[in-house]
């Protein structure tokens, strides 16, 4: 073993980091990772070091390993990549050492220094952001700055008089409102932890045992591989949180299997990237979204992901569903018996994975914060690694996992600080409010043109972002419009939160599928429209949300139980009328479909029972009908 077999590989956009500088990578990254465990289990630093120390190692990280370009050098950073690193070092830590003296004595008077300062680093966050995700968000960001300053020649209600240079950047880099905000504190204090977290399970062999506990109760199934990877990114995904890390993980695996039994290569990128992107709703965790939501409508966290549960359960039964029709439409079966490992052999051998997650659960409920969790979490998850001689942890595999976590935080983490200064752009014009006035005036006050005009806006914004870029921007702008209408403030942004998630699968730009599509080899628009159809439910739950409460746990207990059951009817029902196929009769007519469409709709309408009665009898009478056309064709 040789001193660089402590430093996985680097490749990212086409860059490989080799020798030198993948050790350097390694070492940023297993400092930025073993600063943050420090500090989410002893919490011993400044708000302003906490902020700062997380957009500068992200950054660092993604300019060492992140072309500027297309023609950039493939196997080392360039010296502009360094420049822009020693930009950005000078930048931060100027902010952290001025940080007391400007809130003191500086407030709406900043010095020469503190604007120049504030330019570099407002350039240098804004192309973290690009050389990872492109132009969207950088070019939103740049807009939100310009309004700042072309605020009277916005038009309506948008129009503001307009704020100087030196205030738009002061207000931007000096201080904690935008670029080290709340949304850079939340990732740093608890998002981050999580990745970290997720990094060291895998390590362990959670991974490889979530996928041979999946593999043990449905490889056998019809269509088995399909449904190890629903029930595989149900699992992973609900650690990682992140679509695209889930189908990179996961997919590698299940979408090769899901090809071989003779799911075609669309369909089985297609239902990676569903599944995937259901992780990110399915408790415990929930990825980083669910952490921004609890946050910004300061609401514990444990409560977000209780009221998840219902929503979750039901979402990934709806595609199970559909794979088990996708199965009997094309006559596929699971896998040979001798390729399925026994459910006993694999719980036996990794039962002690589910105990990082149910401490980190028990830590939650008793009042502590998710990052101490995570903390306990991550410590937990190396000590039972030494269960085993062949997952046991040595100080190689713990170096390995905090670089790994580090790693997928600079995809995830990119964003950030560009979201900051789109979040500080409305807060100092006071769009947030404005713009929530606007889409209730073009509704015209009707909630449901407001829902679905905040899917619209949600899967435009969503194109190329990420779900919690997504979220976070409708959060301050459309969120408002939906409370101002009635909507209690949790649902309200329950409904952005799941709305940013549709924007993963959805044409013509969707992060999700086009990464199952490279995996499955695949064309990326038949296999997001091929993962829309799987994943219709993600349209309809945003309505859900704000017409039927009891999905969230509101309500009293009966009408809970009886809105669930309806719910899985209808969602039963909903991928036989799409299928166009029944799960015991074989195809149906169209006319069937149609009849199996109002039927969904009966259930999937608030709980009046008048019209579970018509929906109960209109299910009936589907399935004479369909007994009624077997027995004129035998």
């Amino acid at each position: 073993m040789t001193f660089l077999d402590w430093f996985p590989d680097i490749e990212v956009k086409g860059r490989k980091l080799q020798g030198f500088y993948k050790v350097i990578f390694g070492l940023v990254a297993a400092s930025f990772s073993g600063f943050y465990l420090y500090t989410s289990g002893f919490g011993l630093v400044s708000s302003e070091s906490n902020r700062a120390f997380y957009l500068l190692f992200t950054a660092i990280l993604v300019f060492l390993s992140y072309p500027i370009g297309k023609t950039a050098l493939s196997n080392k950073p360039s010296i502009l990549d360094f420049i822009f690193i020693f930009l950005v070092t000078a930048s931060i830590l100027y902010w952290v050492n001025q940080y007391v003296s400007y809130a003191m004595d500086r407030v709406s008077s900043p010095n020469k220094w503190d604007t120049i300062m504030g330019i570099v680093a407002i350039i240098a966050v804004v192309e973290t952001s690009r050389r990872v995700l492109g132009w969207a968000i950088p070019i939103i960001a740049a807009l939100f700055l310009l309004q700042l300053y072309y605020g009277a020649y916005l038009p309506g209600k948008l129009s503001h008089s307009g704020l100087p240079f030196t205030r738009i950047i002061e207000f931007t880099f000096s201080t904690q409102e935008a670029m080290f905000g709340v949304i850079t504190s939340t990732f740093a204090t608890f998002v981050f932890p999580f990745m970290i977290f997720g990094a060291f399970l895998e390590k362990s062999g959670a991974g490889n045992f979530f996928m041979d506990l999946a593999t043990s109760l449905t490889g056998k199934w019809r269509g088995g591989p399909a449904k190890i990877a629903v029930f595989s990114s149900a699992l992973f995904g609900s650690i990682s949180g992140s679509s695209v890390a889930n189908v990179v993980a996961s997919g590698t695996f299940t979408i090769p299997m899901m090809k071989r039994v003779g799911f075609q290569n669309h369909h089985a990128g297609a239902i990676e990237a569903i599944s995937s992107t259901g992780g990110q709703v399915m408790p415990p965790i929930m990825g980083a979204g669910v952490f921004i939501l609890a946050t910004l409508t300061e609401t514990d966290y444990l409560t977000i992901a209780g009221m998840n549960v219902i929503p979750a359960i039901l979402f990934f039964t709806f595609i199970m569903l559909m794979v088990d029709l996708e199965a009997v439409k094309s006559g596929l079966r699971g896998l040979p018996v001798e390729e399925v490992p026994d459910f006993k052999t694999v719980i036996k051998r990794g039962w002690h994975f589910f105990i990082p997650l149910i401490i980190v659960i028990t830590l939650l409920f008793n009042g502590f914060s998710p990052d101490f969790g995570a903390f306990w979490g991550i410590v937990s998850t190396l000590v039972l690694s030494w269960r085993n001689k062949e997952t046991a942890m040595g100080p190689k595999d713990i170096f390995i996992g905090l670089i790994k976590g580090a790693q997928s935080n600079a995809a995830a983490g990119a964003a950030i600080g560009s979201l900051g200064i789109i979040i500080g752009g409305i807060i100092l014009s006071g769009l947030g409010l404005k713009f929530s006035a606007v889409l209730v005036e073009f509704s015209g006050g009707s909630l449901i043109v407001t829902v679905l005009m905040v899917t619209l806006i949600s899967v435009i914004i969503g194109m190329g972002s990420s779900t919690t870029g997504s979220y976070i921007i409708l959060a301050v702008v459309a969120a408002p419009a939906l409370i101002q209408l009635g909507v209690p403030e949790i649902p309200a942004h329950l409904v952005v939160f799941y709305a940013a998630c549709l924007s993963n699968i959805t044409p013509p730009v969707c992060v999700s599928a086009f990464a199952a599509a490279a995996i499955a080899k695949a064309d990326p628009m038949k296999t997001g429209f091929a993962a829309l159809k799987f994943g219709t439910t993600l349209v309809l739950i945003p309505l859900s949300f704000v017409y039927v409460p009891e999905l969230l746990f509101q309500g009293e207990l009966h009408r809970i139980i009886l809105v669930s059951l309806s719910y899985l009817i209808g969602y039963a029902t909903l991928a036989i009328s799409i299928q166009g196929r029944d799960f015991f009769f074989g195809n149906i007519s169209t006319f069937v479909r149609i009849l199996f469409l109002l039927t969904t709709i009966c259930f999937l309408l608030p709980l009046i029972y008048w019209l579970k009665i018509v929906g109960i009898v209109l299910l009936v009478s589907c399935y004479a009908l369909i007994k009624f056309q077997n027995k004129q064709i035998s």
